[in-house]
Protein backbone atom coordinates (compact mmCIF):
# COMPACT_ATOMS: atom_id res chain seq x y z
CA UNK A 1 0.00 0.00 0.00
CA UNK A 2 1.36 3.49 -0.74
CA UNK A 3 2.54 5.32 2.18
CA UNK A 4 -0.29 8.18 3.89
CA UNK A 5 2.74 11.03 2.94
CA UNK A 6 3.04 10.36 -0.88
CA UNK A 7 -0.91 10.63 -0.86
CA UNK A 8 -0.89 14.12 0.76
CA UNK A 9 2.29 15.05 -0.44
CA UNK A 10 0.90 13.80 -4.09
CA UNK A 11 -2.11 15.45 -3.23
CA UNK A 12 -0.20 19.15 -2.57
CA UNK A 13 2.06 18.58 -5.26
CA UNK A 14 -0.93 18.22 -7.92
CA UNK A 15 -2.61 21.50 -6.11
CA UNK A 16 0.70 23.59 -6.53
CA UNK A 17 1.09 22.42 -10.32
CA UNK A 18 -2.81 23.54 -11.07
CA UNK A 19 -2.21 26.35 -9.23
CA UNK A 20 -5.12 26.21 -6.88
CA UNK A 21 -1.80 27.65 -4.50
CA UNK A 22 -0.27 30.85 -6.01
CA UNK A 23 3.12 31.56 -5.18
CA UNK A 24 3.40 33.25 -1.67
CA UNK A 25 0.19 31.23 -0.45
CA UNK A 26 0.59 28.84 2.63
CA UNK A 27 0.07 25.59 2.63
CA UNK A 28 -1.85 23.97 5.38
CA UNK A 29 0.39 23.94 8.45
CA UNK A 30 1.48 20.08 9.62
CA UNK A 31 -1.38 19.76 12.47
CA UNK A 32 -3.89 20.48 10.14
CA UNK A 33 -2.92 18.15 7.22
CA UNK A 34 -2.68 15.39 9.96
CA UNK A 35 -6.23 16.30 11.20
CA UNK A 36 -7.66 16.46 7.47
CA UNK A 37 -6.08 13.17 6.95
CA UNK A 38 -6.21 11.32 10.19
CA UNK A 39 -2.21 10.61 9.94
CA UNK A 40 0.35 11.49 12.61
CA UNK A 41 2.10 14.70 12.65
CA UNK A 42 5.47 12.74 11.67
CA UNK A 43 3.53 11.96 8.58
CA UNK A 44 2.28 15.14 7.38
CA UNK A 45 5.25 16.79 8.61
CA UNK A 46 7.24 14.11 6.14
CA UNK A 47 5.23 14.91 3.37
CA UNK A 48 5.81 19.26 3.60
CA UNK A 49 9.26 18.01 3.77
CA UNK A 50 9.21 16.13 0.13
CA UNK A 51 7.43 19.29 -1.32
CA UNK A 52 10.13 21.35 -0.50
CA UNK A 53 12.80 18.52 -1.77
CA UNK A 54 11.19 19.46 -5.02
CA UNK A 55 11.93 22.84 -4.41
CA UNK A 56 8.36 23.65 -4.66
CA UNK A 57 7.89 25.72 -1.51
CA UNK A 58 10.15 27.01 1.21
CA UNK A 59 9.30 26.60 4.74
CA UNK A 60 10.27 28.82 7.53
CA UNK A 61 9.85 28.74 11.48
CA UNK A 62 7.07 30.26 12.61
CA UNK A 63 5.54 31.19 9.29
CA UNK A 64 4.65 27.92 7.43
CA UNK A 65 5.35 26.01 4.19
CA UNK A 66 4.78 28.64 1.87
CA UNK A 67 4.99 27.81 -2.09
CA UNK A 68 7.87 29.24 -3.72
CA UNK A 69 7.02 28.63 -7.71
CA UNK A 70 5.02 26.77 -10.29
CA UNK A 71 5.09 25.22 -13.73
CA UNK A 72 4.72 27.51 -16.39
CA UNK A 73 0.97 26.14 -17.67
CA UNK A 74 -2.10 25.75 -15.61
CA UNK A 75 -2.76 21.95 -16.35
CA UNK A 76 0.08 19.25 -16.43
CA UNK A 77 0.62 17.64 -19.84
CA UNK A 78 -0.67 14.32 -18.74
CA UNK A 79 -3.18 14.76 -16.01
CA UNK A 80 -5.67 12.24 -14.41
CA UNK A 81 -8.38 13.25 -12.65
CA UNK A 82 -10.01 11.60 -9.83
CA UNK A 83 -13.58 12.19 -9.49
CA UNK A 84 -14.86 10.97 -5.76
CA UNK A 85 -17.40 12.93 -3.31
CA UNK A 86 -15.17 12.33 -0.82
CA UNK A 87 -12.19 13.96 -1.87
CA UNK A 88 -9.39 13.24 0.78
CA UNK A 89 -11.36 11.78 2.93
CA UNK A 90 -9.87 7.46 3.26
CA UNK A 91 -11.69 7.01 6.33
CA UNK A 92 -14.44 5.98 3.70
CA UNK A 93 -11.71 4.46 0.90
CA UNK A 94 -8.34 4.47 -0.03
CA UNK A 95 -9.04 4.31 -3.72
CA UNK A 96 -6.04 6.99 -4.24
CA UNK A 97 -3.34 4.33 -2.56
CA UNK A 98 -4.15 1.50 -5.51
CA UNK A 99 -4.71 4.57 -8.13
CA UNK A 100 -1.27 6.40 -7.47
CA UNK A 101 0.65 2.78 -7.38
CA UNK A 102 -0.19 2.14 -11.07
CA UNK A 103 0.69 6.18 -12.49
CA UNK A 104 3.63 6.75 -9.97
CA UNK A 105 5.53 3.62 -11.72
CA UNK A 106 3.83 4.56 -15.19
CA UNK A 107 5.99 8.07 -14.62
CA UNK A 108 4.93 11.14 -16.24
CA UNK A 109 1.53 11.73 -14.67
CA UNK A 110 0.14 13.96 -12.27
CA UNK A 111 -3.14 12.68 -9.89
CA UNK A 112 -5.53 15.50 -9.70
CA UNK A 113 -8.24 14.56 -7.44
CA UNK A 114 -11.70 16.56 -7.67
CA UNK A 115 -15.16 16.38 -6.03
CA UNK A 116 -17.99 15.58 -8.08
CA UNK A 117 -19.98 18.50 -8.03
CA UNK A 118 -16.93 20.91 -8.86
CA UNK A 119 -16.30 18.28 -11.68
CA UNK A 120 -19.38 18.88 -13.04
CA UNK A 121 -18.83 22.09 -13.14
CA UNK A 122 -15.76 21.99 -15.59
CA UNK A 123 -15.56 23.07 -18.91
CA UNK A 124 -15.30 20.99 -21.80
CA UNK A 125 -11.50 22.54 -22.86
CA UNK A 126 -10.48 21.74 -19.19
CA UNK A 127 -11.83 17.70 -19.70
CA UNK A 128 -9.96 17.57 -22.80
CA UNK A 129 -7.13 18.36 -21.35
CA UNK A 130 -6.85 15.20 -19.41
CA UNK A 131 -5.33 12.64 -20.33
CA UNK A 132 -7.96 10.12 -18.43
CA UNK A 133 -10.63 10.46 -15.93
CA UNK A 134 -11.04 7.65 -13.01
CA UNK A 135 -15.37 8.59 -12.32
CA UNK A 136 -16.65 7.23 -8.51
CA UNK A 137 -20.42 7.89 -9.85
CA UNK A 138 -22.21 9.69 -6.73
CA UNK A 139 -25.47 9.29 -8.54
CA UNK A 140 -27.00 7.84 -12.13
CA UNK A 141 -29.60 10.51 -12.06
CA UNK A 142 -27.09 13.62 -11.23
CA UNK A 143 -24.01 12.27 -13.37
CA UNK A 144 -25.26 11.08 -16.57
CA UNK A 145 -25.23 14.36 -18.22
CA UNK A 146 -21.31 14.64 -17.83
CA UNK A 147 -21.06 11.28 -18.46
CA UNK A 148 -22.45 11.44 -22.01
CA UNK A 149 -20.19 14.58 -22.52
CA UNK A 150 -16.95 12.84 -21.90
CA UNK A 151 -18.26 9.62 -23.74
CA UNK A 152 -19.28 11.76 -26.88
CA UNK A 153 -15.81 13.48 -26.74
CA UNK A 154 -13.86 9.83 -26.48
CA UNK A 155 -12.31 11.37 -23.38
CA UNK A 156 -10.42 8.21 -21.66
CA UNK A 157 -13.07 7.58 -18.66
CA UNK A 158 -12.83 4.43 -16.34
CA UNK A 159 -16.39 4.44 -13.91
CA UNK A 160 -16.03 2.97 -10.54
CA UNK A 161 -18.39 1.45 -8.18
CA UNK A 162 -21.63 2.02 -10.80
CA UNK A 163 -22.07 1.59 -14.13
CA UNK A 164 -24.69 2.91 -16.77
CA UNK A 165 -26.36 0.30 -18.35
CA UNK A 166 -25.96 -0.57 -21.98
CA UNK A 167 -23.31 3.15 -22.30
CA UNK A 168 -20.03 1.10 -23.04
CA UNK A 169 -17.74 2.49 -20.68
CA UNK A 170 -15.63 0.29 -18.47
CA UNK A 171 -16.23 -0.02 -15.18
CA UNK A 172 -14.33 -1.63 -12.02
CA UNK A 173 -17.52 -2.48 -9.24
CA UNK A 174 -17.01 -4.87 -6.10
CA UNK A 175 -19.16 -7.95 -6.23
CA UNK A 176 -21.83 -6.32 -4.58
CA UNK A 177 -24.07 -9.16 -5.22
CA UNK A 178 -21.90 -11.53 -3.75
CA UNK A 179 -21.46 -9.18 -0.63
CA UNK A 180 -25.25 -9.25 -0.39
CA UNK A 181 -25.75 -13.27 -0.25
CA UNK A 182 -22.07 -13.37 2.08
CA UNK A 183 -24.18 -11.24 4.79
CA UNK A 184 -27.28 -13.44 4.38
CA UNK A 185 -26.02 -16.54 4.84
CA UNK A 186 -24.12 -15.83 7.74
CA UNK A 187 -27.28 -14.30 9.70
CA UNK A 188 -29.02 -18.08 8.43
CA UNK A 189 -25.72 -19.76 9.92
CA UNK A 190 -26.70 -18.36 13.44
CA UNK A 191 -30.93 -19.00 12.61
CA UNK A 192 -31.97 -15.65 11.97
CA UNK A 193 -35.15 -16.57 9.84
CA UNK A 194 -37.04 -13.34 10.04
CA UNK A 195 -34.39 -10.64 7.50
CA UNK A 196 -34.44 -7.56 6.70
CA UNK A 197 -32.63 -5.10 3.97
CA UNK A 198 -32.06 -1.67 5.30
CA UNK A 199 -31.56 1.11 2.39
CA UNK A 200 -31.92 4.26 2.50
CA UNK A 201 -34.86 6.15 0.69
CA UNK A 202 -33.96 5.80 -3.29
CA UNK A 203 -30.72 3.84 -3.07
CA UNK A 204 -32.23 0.56 -4.76
CA UNK A 205 -32.09 3.12 -8.05
CA UNK A 206 -28.05 2.63 -7.68
CA UNK A 207 -26.75 -0.38 -9.56
CA UNK A 208 -24.59 -1.25 -6.55
CA UNK A 209 -26.97 -0.91 -3.59
CA UNK A 210 -29.59 -3.11 -5.81
CA UNK A 211 -26.64 -5.49 -6.60
CA UNK A 212 -26.27 -6.25 -3.37
CA UNK A 213 -30.15 -6.38 -2.70
CA UNK A 214 -30.85 -8.98 -5.30
CA UNK A 215 -27.73 -11.05 -3.52
CA UNK A 216 -29.87 -10.46 -0.69
CA UNK A 217 -32.47 -12.06 -1.89
CA UNK A 218 -31.08 -15.20 -4.10
CA UNK A 219 -30.50 -16.74 -0.71
CA UNK A 220 -33.55 -16.29 1.09
CA UNK A 221 -35.07 -17.34 -2.08
CA UNK A 222 -32.73 -20.99 -1.77
CA UNK A 223 -34.20 -21.34 1.64
CA UNK A 224 -37.84 -20.30 0.95
CA UNK A 225 -37.86 -17.29 3.42
CA UNK A 226 -39.94 -14.11 2.74
CA UNK A 227 -37.93 -11.24 3.36
CA UNK A 228 -39.00 -8.03 4.29
CA UNK A 229 -37.57 -4.70 2.68
CA UNK A 230 -37.04 -1.23 4.76
CA UNK A 231 -36.45 2.12 3.56
CA UNK A 232 -35.64 4.31 6.36
CA UNK A 233 -35.53 8.41 6.75
CA UNK A 234 -34.53 7.44 10.46
CA UNK A 235 -38.11 9.57 11.29
CA UNK A 236 -39.13 8.68 14.43
CA UNK A 237 -42.30 6.99 13.32
CA UNK A 238 -40.03 4.74 11.57
CA UNK A 239 -37.44 3.95 14.21
CA UNK A 240 -40.73 3.44 16.50
CA UNK A 241 -42.16 1.13 13.95
CA UNK A 242 -38.99 -1.20 13.94
CA UNK A 243 -38.45 -1.43 17.68
CA UNK A 244 -41.94 -2.92 17.56
CA UNK A 245 -41.00 -5.45 15.17
CA UNK A 246 -38.10 -6.13 16.38
CA UNK A 247 -39.47 -6.61 19.98
CA UNK A 248 -42.21 -8.56 18.68
CA UNK A 249 -40.00 -10.73 17.12
CA UNK A 250 -41.01 -9.92 13.36
CA UNK A 251 -37.04 -9.00 12.77
CA UNK A 252 -34.25 -10.50 14.17
CA UNK A 253 -32.04 -9.77 11.74
CA UNK A 254 -30.65 -6.39 9.40
CA UNK A 255 -28.75 -6.52 5.98
CA UNK A 256 -27.78 -2.87 5.52
CA UNK A 257 -26.88 -1.18 2.27
CA UNK A 258 -23.74 0.27 3.86
CA UNK A 259 -22.03 0.22 6.70
CA UNK A 260 -22.88 4.31 7.50
CA UNK A 261 -26.98 3.06 7.68
CA UNK A 262 -25.76 0.19 10.26
CA UNK A 263 -23.97 2.48 12.27
CA UNK A 264 -26.48 5.03 12.38
CA UNK A 265 -29.80 2.35 12.87
CA UNK A 266 -27.28 0.63 15.88
CA UNK A 267 -26.65 4.48 17.74
CA UNK A 268 -30.49 4.74 17.33
CA UNK A 269 -32.00 1.76 18.68
CA UNK A 270 -29.36 1.84 21.41
CA UNK A 271 -31.08 5.06 22.28
CA UNK A 272 -34.02 3.53 22.64
CA UNK A 273 -32.76 0.58 24.77
CA UNK A 274 -32.66 -1.96 21.88
CA UNK A 275 -29.64 -4.07 22.63
CA UNK A 276 -27.28 -5.57 19.71
CA UNK A 277 -26.93 -8.16 18.94
CA UNK A 278 -29.32 -9.64 21.56
CA UNK A 279 -32.51 -8.66 20.60
CA UNK A 280 -31.32 -7.93 16.96
CA UNK A 281 -28.01 -8.60 14.40
CA UNK A 282 -27.15 -6.06 12.16
CA UNK A 283 -24.26 -6.74 9.13
CA UNK A 284 -23.13 -3.89 7.14
CA UNK A 285 -21.54 -2.99 4.07
CA UNK A 286 -17.83 -1.72 2.99
CA UNK A 287 -15.80 -1.78 6.26
CA UNK A 288 -14.87 1.47 6.17
CA UNK A 289 -12.82 2.41 9.57
CA UNK A 290 -15.89 3.52 12.19
CA UNK A 291 -17.12 -0.03 11.69
CA UNK A 292 -14.24 -1.02 14.02
CA UNK A 293 -15.07 1.68 16.29
CA UNK A 294 -18.80 1.47 16.51
CA UNK A 295 -20.49 -0.23 19.41
CA UNK A 296 -20.48 -3.28 19.24
CA UNK A 297 -17.85 -3.61 16.43
CA UNK A 298 -20.05 -3.63 13.36
CA UNK A 299 -19.75 -7.41 11.07
CA UNK A 300 -19.59 -5.82 7.55
CA UNK A 301 -18.25 -7.04 3.99
CA UNK A 302 -15.01 -5.62 3.07
CA UNK A 303 -14.99 -4.19 -0.27
CA UNK A 304 -10.91 -3.68 -1.69
CA UNK A 305 -10.57 -0.26 -2.17
CA UNK A 306 -6.99 -0.23 -3.13
CA UNK A 307 -7.68 -3.24 -5.82
CA UNK A 308 -10.67 -0.94 -6.96
CA UNK A 309 -8.44 1.87 -7.25
CA UNK A 310 -5.31 -0.06 -8.85
CA UNK A 311 -7.64 -1.64 -11.15
CA UNK A 312 -9.41 1.37 -12.84
CA UNK A 313 -5.93 2.68 -12.96
CA UNK A 314 -4.37 -0.21 -15.17
CA UNK A 315 -7.45 -0.17 -17.33
CA UNK A 316 -7.27 3.89 -17.46
CA UNK A 317 -3.27 3.40 -18.67
CA UNK A 318 -3.90 0.51 -21.12
CA UNK A 319 -6.85 2.71 -22.87
CA UNK A 320 -3.98 6.30 -23.03
CA UNK A 321 -1.47 4.08 -24.46
CA UNK A 322 -3.49 1.75 -26.38
CA UNK A 323 -7.06 4.08 -27.66
CA UNK A 324 -8.10 1.58 -29.87
CA UNK A 325 -8.03 -1.42 -27.98
CA UNK A 326 -11.61 -2.81 -26.61
CA UNK A 327 -11.67 -3.20 -22.84
CA UNK A 328 -13.46 -5.02 -20.63
CA UNK A 329 -16.92 -3.60 -19.62
CA UNK A 330 -17.15 -4.91 -16.32
CA UNK A 331 -14.57 -5.78 -14.11
CA UNK A 332 -15.90 -6.99 -10.35
CA UNK A 333 -13.44 -7.49 -7.44
CA UNK A 334 -14.17 -9.87 -4.54
CA UNK A 335 -15.51 -9.10 -1.44
CA UNK A 336 -15.19 -11.29 2.09
CA UNK A 337 -16.88 -11.38 5.18
CA UNK A 338 -15.47 -9.30 8.32
CA UNK A 339 -16.56 -10.65 11.60
CA UNK A 340 -16.95 -8.66 14.41
CA UNK A 341 -19.18 -8.38 17.28
CA UNK A 342 -22.94 -7.18 15.75
CA UNK A 343 -24.33 -10.87 15.50
CA UNK A 344 -25.96 -12.70 17.42
CA UNK A 345 -24.39 -16.31 17.50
Amino acid sequence: MEPKYKLIYQTLKNNILNQKYSVGDKLPSENQLAQDYKVSRITSKRALSELENDDLVTRQAGIGTIVKKRTLGAIPKSEIIFVIPFANNTEFGDYTSGILQIFNEANGFQLTTINNHAFRDLPLDRLRSAKGIIYYVESIHLELPTITKLYLNNIPIILLDKSFEDLPIPCVTSDNFAGGSLATKELLKYNHKNLTYLTSKDSLNEASVRSRYFGFLSILRREKILPAILQTDFSDNNINQLIENIKSGRIDGIVAENDIIAIKLMNELRNHGIKIPQQLSIIGFDNIQASKLSYPALTTINQDFVSLGKTAATILLKLIQSPDIDPQQRTTIPVKLIKRQSIKI
